[in-house]
């Protein structure tokens, strides 16, 4: 069962096509993440589930209910913004209750509600506090809160976390996991943050001018990428790639040649076409192992130590590649080093319409 359908949704801005006769099924339950770069289009798709923006052509569906011309308001959603939105004169059990209070709820019901909300978020000692007695953490699980408090079965979170220092990032990302594992509603989280889409996401749209790019799970999107883009949006650093040409069972780049016996093509039958090879930093060795083939010697050219893993940039026949190892490898800048890689790891993207092979 659905929880929103998102069925041929066009939004325009006078000559700005911003999103393009987009389709979305969300199931009940879901975690998804939209995830992209600014202006690619989450945010104003998220806006657009949320009633906040109105659009130019399509239908919204709410748990099977049509709400695309409905109020926000009427379409049992809560919504959690990167600002907070908090009501500073208020202490934080009046902004939890505000909205209830304004909807005529019941005293009792208001006052159970938000024992409950402040329980799961572990804000019980702050209920008597003004937002400005708060860190940035304390104030984000106040606005969770306060979505948490209308009792609904979508919420929709707009980059929650992109105000935090990293610690508190990385502190609030395990709570909102652990807040979705033990409600399981519905949740629709946007950011630009690919740590945060691959940890939280059941599944993650990735999107690119108002369009989807896949929609998939955090490992499929990460070991199959469905095009160049993809491939290069996730992973840090990014994919390191290559232009060659495909030719038999060999990819091939001026003099090197690298075998793709073990590689799983999409499509089966002879492959000879001009094509892009893409391997991840974390596939590339500098040590034989079992399945690896030697792709080049080569000077290294920056060390970047990172405490668990040091990343090792060289310099490929004019292109700048990267490879993860272990941080207590031993390495010098300026040494030779040769560079291996798993065939069965690799990436392969047509030319023309750089989609997978």
């Amino acid at each position: 069962m659905n929880s929103i359908s998102i069925k041929e949704l066009d939004l325009k801005y006078q000559d700005a096509h911003v999103l393009k006769q987009l389709n979305l099924n969300i199931k009940k339950g879901e975690f998804l993440v939209l995830l992209g770069s600014s202006g690619c289009g989450k945010s104003t798709l998220l806006n657009c589930i949320a009633g906040l923006l109105d659009i130019s052509a399509g239908q919204i569906w709410i748990n099977d209910r049509n709400v695309t011309w409905e109020e926000p308001k009427d379409r049992g959603i809560g919504m959690v913004f990167q600002s907070y939105a908090l009501y500073p004169q208020m202490t934080v059990e009046k902004n939890l209750s505000f909205g209830l209070k304004v909807k005529g709820m019941a005293k009792g019901e208001i006052r159970e509600r938000v024992d409950r909300a402040s329980k799961i978020l572990q804000i019980e000692p702050l209920l008597h506090r003004k937002p400005s007695e708060l860190s940035g953490g304390q104030r984000q699980r106040v606005a969770i809160g306060r979505a948490l408090v209308r009792d609904v079965e979508v919420f929709l979170f707009d980059e929650p976390l992109s105000n935090l220092d990293a610690k508190l990032r990385a502190d609030l990302r395990v709570e909102i996991k652990r807040l979705h594992q033990k409600l399981k509603n519905t949740m629709v989280y946007v950011t630009h943050d690919q740590v945060e889409a691959l940890t939280l996401a059941d599944r993650i749209a990735i999107m690119k001018n108002g369009e989807i790019q896949q929609l998939s799970t955090p490992a499929d999107i990460y070991h199959k990428p469905c095009n160049l883009f993809v491939a290069q949006f996730i992973g840090s650093p990014s994919m390191n790639l290559l232009e060659g040409r495909i030719v038999g069972e060999n990819f091939v780049y001026q003099d090197y040649r690298v075998n793709l016996m073990g590689y799983e093509f999409i499509n089966q039958g002879d492959h000879d076409e001009n094509a892009f090879l893409g391997i991840r930093p974390e596939h590339l060795a500098l040590e034989p192992r079992d399945g690896y083939v030697k792709l080049i010697s080569a000077k290294i050219d920056i060390l970047e130590p990172m405490g668990d893993e040091t990343i090792v940039w060289f310099d490929f026949m004019g292109r700048k590649w990267s490879v993860k190892v272990h941080g207590d490898h031993q390495l010098k800048w300026d040494e030779d080093a040769d560079i291996y890689l798993d065939p069965k790891k690799a990436h392969l993207f047509a030319k023309q319409g750089e989609v997978r092979l």
